[in-house]
């Protein structure tokens, strides 16, 4: 009840640009809410999708990432509110006109559109989110809008769950192209200020190879489980769309519990063990799937693999050690890129092996990929435990953190 409370206490000191900024999050977080839990099924069932023709959806997808940085620049020259309404609108229309696609190329089409305003509005969140936030207390701040963020995301797997039998696949995704339009419509009315900084060339140097390295195996492992974990229950395993919903709505409150406890454990352990954990976890995760047939089994290995994927955090508080001040943000800009190149080779190669190979090839693989970044990671240099202000301030621009990708 105490904690209820402050949580009460703490919206109320909200002001008005950052309640209407905290309303455009929610509506992104609805919109992955209802886009990711349906997605796969909604593929097989309206297209029969084969893998290889889903990797290429996905690799198209991934793209705009490249372009993370020139968003990132926009900044110096467009009002926040005003780009970060034009991308949740474009992501509105992107996938309300879901409800009507016949084929694989229409589906890659107007992915790349709502992708577009995703990787656009990335940037401006953050920026938008510092910019709305008081000194002294903008880390709690940002806090409390990831929180927004992932209530939003377990009501709309909710409502995915209630209203799918009566409004059918068209209807859930016109429902959530109400709703993202909504927050690019609320955030209209924020005031439309413009950034007073420089924009950032990106760094590369070789005292960050490791970081680089780590990135980039990431993005191969993270999008080979996401693009084809799920396509894989439903296409091989012939999971129904009701058990997905809830196994998604399950996945995800796991992550918003334990969330703050990976953070906590990071602190307290440092990223080279705990990193060395997940993704000794996770080989075993990617060969569960590759010789497991027992559906419930399977269910758990999904959840275990997202419980254990904190890599971001780990990795972005290694560099955050290594890395001069002045540095940090373009090195994140470099990483993002590598996180990007992966991105999309992986789902694109990776649909071309399940077509040739069968599905089993790509959980192989990506268990390798779990072993070599176990590999890797004991290159790290030794944790030194430290405490850290709950309050202290991000970086400027912080860039795209793992999700809903």
């Amino acid at each position: 009840m105490r904690r209820f409370r402050e949580t009460i206490a703490d919206l109320r000191q909200w002001n008005r640009d950052f309640t209407l900024l905290a309303v455009a999050v929610f509506a992104m977080g609805g919109f992955f809410g209802v886009t990711l839990t349906l997605f796969n099924n909604f593929i097989v069932e309206r297209l029969s999708i084969e893998a290889h023709e889903l990797g290429l959806v996905e690799a198209l997808r991934e793209v705009p990432g490249f372009l993370n940085v020139g968003f990132v620049a926009l900044v110096v020259f467009l009002p926040g509110a005003l780009v970060g309404a034009v991308c949740l609108l474009a992501m509105g229309l992107g996938i309300g006109a879901y409800g009507w696609i016949d084929s694989v190329t229409t589906l890659a089409l107007l992915s790349l559109v709502w992708s577009l305003g995703f990787h656009c509005w990335v940037p401006f969140e953050q920026n938008l989110a510092l910019t709305f936030s008081p000194p002294g207390a903008k880390g709690r701040w940002l806090g409390q809008l990831r929180s927004v963020n992932s209530i939003a995301w377990l009501m709309m797997i909710g409502a995915c769950i209630l209203l799918l039998p009566h409004i059918g696949y068209r209807g859930m995704f016109i429902f959530a192209s109400i709703l993202t339009g909504a927050g690019g419509v609320a955030l209209l009315f924020a005031r439309r200020d413009r950034a007073h900084e420089k924009a950032r060339r990106i760094v590369v140097k070789r005292r960050y190879g490791l970081y680089y390295a780590l990135n980039f195996l990431q993005g191969c492992r993270k999008q080979m489980f996401i693009t084809f974990a799920i396509f894989a229950l439903v296409k091989v395993h012939g999971m129904p769309v009701q058990v997905t919903m809830w196994l998604v709505l399950i996945n995800q409150a796991l992550i918003t519990f334990t969330a703050p406890l990976m953070g906590r454990l990071i602190d307290r352990h440092g990223e080279r063990s705990m990193l060395s954990l997940s993704y000794g976890i996770l080989f075993f995760v990617f060969l569960g799937y590759a010789v497991v047939v027992n559906r419930p089994a399977l269910y758990v290995l999904y959840c275990i693999d997202n419980l254990v994927f904190f890599g971001g955090i780990a990795l972005t508080t290694y560099l955050h050690r290594i890395c001069p001040a002045e540095e940090l943000t373009p090195t994140l800009a470099m990483g993002v890129t590598m996180n990007h190149v992966a991105a999309v080779l992986a789902p694109l190669l990776g649909g071309l092996a399940w077509h040739y190979f069968g599905y089993r090839v790509i959980f192989f693989s990506g268990a390798v990929l779990a072993l070599i970044s176990l590999i890797v990671t004991q290159r790290m240099a030794p944790h030194v435990s430290e405490e850290t202000s709950d309050e202290s301030e991000p970086s400027p621009l912080p860039l795209e953190e793992s999700l809903p990708d």
